[in-house]
């Protein structure tokens, strides 16, 4: 296998998973069987105390105040000699530690009472200890046990046996451990290899299906395993995102088409209009006529591409807005007294109602922009004799302006498109104003970027009324974020 092959093969996840499991694995049975050895082990000890306990209990219900006579532990030794699995070695002592007897077996054991277990002694206690004789490969457990006749320390007796067969146990059970622990270890990283598989085959089906979908079929979808788990999540965060991609390239493809037939006209017809003027001579005033119609275009055409400038930066969210505390009330005012000639020239009312004053976080030029769009479409679409009303109010939260008219209205059907680019009620009359269908985006971006809402209610030959929200100015809304 060469070192690439090895390389990519060490970076599955696959791999990775299996690796991390048969590692858990390990540790884990390893720290298991520990404690079960330990447990093991510290139960076969208590076991041999219990014994070396009882056998202690039996030798001092027997020992007579003065033992000058050897009778009594004479006998005790002869009836515990017979044991062949566990064999008793005692010895007893006087209280200063003088040793009165010994067994036969216990005369091969070095064995000496050190400082502690005669200090336990002379307290009443117990002193359990694990030693190892010079000369003898197999290791003694003994306890020294104080007893006391008439309040006084009397005698001491040390019994033990040895723990052969404790290690012999252990010893059993550390090969069984070890026989298992590989086989265990097989089956659990086999186990681990198969689950890891299973668990990342669907991540596999997923990667496919995603690489098989690009921009010329992105109406495809990747078909969720319909078990709520958190690859149908994936599944349903690759969907949605696929979506969303999807209607990105619609909305650019459509953008295209359209910014490409709406500049496309204009100049058509530039052309045309100075193909007419150089087809004769003309006088200097129908020179002079033509270009001002030329600049007028041009005008148009300009203004047009910096509405599409602007769009297409609000899309990258390359638009950078100054955000600072705004007069509402007195930035309405302004714009309507800047129609009001407009509105008087078409013979139209234009009012305000009374408004107080009202704060808001926002672009200031920006939203001079979002409502002069939303006047000046309101004094195009509005015959004359009509009437346009601005109204201010305000609660705790929000600021609402409601931009009313008495113009043409607009369906119910319509109203959901109105917001749409290039979209255009009545394209004709359109042409007649001037508009190419993109002042009311331009507004709704606007009012998202503030994190407001725009929405319309109209009736055909009754009137439209656009109605604005903009969050208000709050102390702490200084580190406000578009």
């Amino acid at each position: 296998m060469s070192w690439k092959i090895r390389a990519k093969f060490q970076h599955r996840t696959d791999v990775k998973l299996t690796l991390l499991y048969i590692l858990t694995f390990f540790l884990s049975a390893s720290i298991i069987c520990g404690f079960l050895y330990l447990r093991l082990k510290g139960q076969l000890i208590k076991e041999i105390d219990r014994f070396i306990f009882d056998e202690t209990e039996e030798l001092s219900a027997v020992l007579p105040k003065d033992l000058k006579e050897k009778e009594v532990p004479k006998n005790f030794e002869i009836g515990v000699a017979a044991r062949t699995y566990y064999p008793i070695y005692f010895r007893i002592l006087d209280g200063e530690g003088k040793i009165l007897y010994m067994s036969a077996g216990m005369r091969g054991i070095v064995y000496e009472l050190d400082e502690k277990a005669m200090a336990n002694a002379r307290e009443g206690k117990r002193t359990r200890e694990k030693i190892h004789s010079p000369g003898r490969r197999r290791a003694f457990r003994f306890i020294t046990t104080p007893l006391y006749k008439e309040g006084r320390l009397t005698y001491i007796i040390q019994m033990g046996t040895h723990l052969r067969f404790v290690r012999k146990s252990l010893s059993v059970f550390r090969s069984n451990i070890l026989a298992a622990l590989p086989i265990v270890l097989i089956l659990g990283s086999l186990g681990g290899w198969i689950l890891a598989r299973r668990a990342l085959s669907p991540i596999g089906y997923i990667a496919a299906k995603t690489r098989d979908i690009t921009s010329e079929n992105l109406n495809e979808r990747i078909t969720p395993r319909q078990t709520g788990d958190e690859l149908d999540e994936l599944i349903g965060t690759i969907n949605g995102m696929i979506a969303r991609l999807e209607a990105s390239f619609r909305r650019m493809a459509e953008f295209t088409a359209d910014a490409s037939h709406e500049l496309k006209t204009p100049i058509c017809a530039m052309r045309g209009e100075a193909e007419v003027l150089l087809s004769k001579s003309r006088t200097p005033e129908e020179y002079q006529e033509g270009l001002v119609q030329f600049i007028e275009r041009f005008d148009q055409l300009n203004q047009m591409i910096n509405d599409l400038i602007l769009l297409s930066k609000s899309d990258s969210s390359q638009v950078e807005l100054n955000v600072v505390p705004v007069r509402l009330d007195l930035l309405i005012k302004d714009i309507c007294n800047l129609f009001q000639v407009l509105a008087e020239q078409k013979n139209i009312a234009l009012d305000i109602d009374p408004i107080q004053e009202t704060v808001v976080m926002g672009d200031k030029i920006r939203l001079q922009q979002l409502f002069t769009n939303l006047i000046d479409n309101a004094i195009k679409y509005t015959p004359e004799q009509g009437m346009i009303r601005i109204a201010l109010e305000k609660d705790t939260k929000m600021a609402l302006v409601k931009v009313s008219d008495t113009g043409i209205g607009i369906s119910e059907e319509e109203q959901g498109k109105i917001f749409e680019r290039f979209y255009r009620m009545d394209k004709s009359r359109s042409k007649e104003t001037g508009g190419v269908g993109l002042g009311l985006s331009i507004a709704e971006w606007i009012v998202h970027a503030h994190k407001g809402t725009i929405g319309v209610q109209s009736q055909l030959d009754k009137g439209s009324t656009f109605i604005v929200t903009l969050p208000l100015f709050h102390p702490e809304d200084r580190k406000f974020q578009p």
